[in-house]
């Protein structure tokens, strides 16, 4: 009799189309995983209809755990209700609104994912970010599923900033306090891990993120254009408008230059408008998404990429896999794990604002010879990001966790 396999569940809130980078890696582990020869079902708990962006395995079951036809509650609450929470979240009945509140959002997810775990023996689940991280740990505690979740961002940011995930202060308690039932806490880089407290510290296992290998099989071009690459989704914390500012110091007296910043988001309109409104259009160009970005990285001559923080700086680990100079704060975890000052790269204080970033912008446009330089050490300082590294790292923590 052939022996049991491990049955791993892969859990995320929302999964339908979604093309992001959680979602992207959240498909290919499931997939992965399956094809290493452990029993591999993928849950999330998503109103809308339709399937994953990314492709899945055919022996995978997916299971959207929401019930058809039921809206979340949180769409049910009233300008009303939703205006009484307000008033009465500084009260002294705030602490028991707030866990209700919580429990009537989330409710219905911890309950289906603990019936899943038990009817199905699940050994192990890995969750995917904290929309789901919270209720995954709770669903499962007192099934005898261990839990490994996953954090895609700056621990700080994910724990700790009301702007992020759910506001509600007991959430983002019970966030931080539910981690202390893990089996594990998956982070990006060990530095990451040192943010936590000490007992939870020592659940921490660093696995950061890969280059493909469609990219770093690629080769630069042999003649590089005048082209500033920047990618990331246009958001406010990638920080593009500085980026459209610090152009504006340096368009005129560079007009065989151009800047192209790839991506989409919710700050794209403001984003044009204001390259309009410095009379840019010609430069600064905008064409949007593109899935294919190996030819770009392999054309352009600098990276620059102005964000605020980043969990894994995919797009500025890719630039360094084709050979490309990148141009970034210095303060922005994510990035500074492998971009260094004066080796492949130009990192420049965040005080300094676009002015700083300009200047560095312009040195590098002005010398050829230090873009070659600095660009010809990026593909070693990204060398340990291999998906082989990724996976045999994955497989050990399961196997370490389920044993």
């Amino acid at each position: 009799m052939a022996p049991r396999r491990k049955r791993v569940s892969l859990v995320i809130r929302l999964l339908a189309g979604r093309s992001g980078g959680a979602e992207r890696l959240y498909c290919e582990l499931a997939n992965f995983l399956s094809e290493s020869g452990y029993e591999v079902d993928c849950l999330f708990h998503d109103e809308a209809d339709g399937a994953p962006f990314y492709p899945i395995n055919p022996g995978i079951e997916l299971r959207n755990l929401h019930v058809r036809g039921k809206r979340t509650p949180k769409y049910r609450l009233g300008r009303v209700t939703r205006k009484l929470y307000s008033l009465m979240n500084s009260g002294p009945l705030a602490p028991l609104v707030n866990e209700r509140t919580w429990n009537m959002l989330n409710g219905n997810f911890v309950r289906r994912l603990r019936e899943h775990f038990l009817a199905n023996e699940t050994d192990l689940a890995i969750s995917f970010l904290p929309s789901a991280n919270t209720v995954t740990l709770v669903a499962a505690d007192g099934t005898g599923t261990k839990v490994v979740p996953t954090n895609h961002n700056v621990p700080r940011e994910d724990y700790t900033s009301p702007l992020r995930w759910d506001p509600n202060p007991y959430d983002r308690k019970l966030r931080l306090s539910a981690l202390r039932g893990a089996a594990a806490v998956h982070v990006l880089f060990p530095r990451f891990g040192d943010w936590f407290p000490e007992d939870i510290r020592r659940k921490i296992v660093a696995i950061p993120n890969y280059v493909s290998k469609d990219i770093r099989e690629a080769r630069p071009a042999a003649r590089r254009e005048k082209l500033i690459l920047a990618v990331g989704r246009l958001a406010p914390v990638k920080n593009y408008l500085t980026l459209v500012d610090a152009w504006s110091m340096l368009a005129d007296s560079h007009p065989d230059w151009k800047v192209i910043l790839y991506g989409v988001g919710p700050q794209g309109r403001e984003l044009e408008a204001k390259v309009r409104q410095l009379h840019l259009e010609a430069s600064f160009l905008m064409p949007g998404h593109r899935s294919d970005m190996a030819s770009e990285y392999a054309r352009a001559s600098i990276f620059c990429h102005p964000a605020l923080f980043e969990g894994f700086g995919l797009s500025v680990a890719e630039a360094l896999a084709l050979e490309m100079p990148v141009v970034a704060f210095s303060d922005c975890s994510g990035v500074n794990e492998f971009v260094r000052d004066g080796c492949n790269g130009l990192m420049v204080e965040r005080e300094g604002g676009a002015p700083a970033l300009a200047r560095a912008l312009e040195r590098l446009i002005a010398d050829e010879e230090l873009r070659a330089s600095l660009g010809g050490n990026g593909p070693a300082s990204i060398a340990g990001f291999t998906e082989e590294a990724y996976r045999t790292r994955w497989l050990e923590t399961i196997e370490r966790v389920t044993a």
